[in-house]
């Protein structure tokens, strides 16, 4: 089981996501939390470290429990989505080779994409937070 966090920050019906320097997939920022870290802390260290900004009152969304993308048969991701205000613009940062807000379907038009966003992206689009 690898845990990770990631950010659900949804504008104009379009959910961002990046994707890492080196990979095909696009998932939402975020990451591994490391030993000692809380999930809101890994969150707030992640997402400085990706988008170069700072996030005002993390929430808890919800936890998505998934294959694992690109990490082997049988690899499964624990992973708890937040909320939160942005501080700043993101921008990517030298581990991001690029970030974007998609809509559902847009995403799953991407070749790679990783299983447990779509499970976000469906959840979003049934709430109306995200378009088909």
């Amino acid at each position: 089981m690898i845990t990770v966090v990631g950010l659900v920050h949804v504008e104009a019906g379009r959910l961002l996501v990046v994707r890492s320097r080196n990979k095909k997939a696009f998932y939402l920022p975020g990451g591994k939390i490391e030993p000692g870290e809380t999930p809101a802390h890994a969150l707030l260290r992640e997402v400085r470290e990706e988008l170069g900004i700072g996030l005002a009152r993390p929430e808890v969304l919800k936890r998505y429990v998934a294959p694992a993308y690109g990490e082997g048969e049988g690899a499964v991701v624990d992973m708890t989505c937040f909320t939160a205000s942005l501080l700043g613009t993101p921008a990517p940062t030298s581990e991001i080779a690029e970030l974007t807000y998609v809509t559902r379907d847009e995403y799953r038009a991407h070749v790679e994409t990783a299983p447990a966003i779509h499970e976000v992206l469906d959840d979003l689009v049934v709430s109306g937070r995200v378009r088909p």
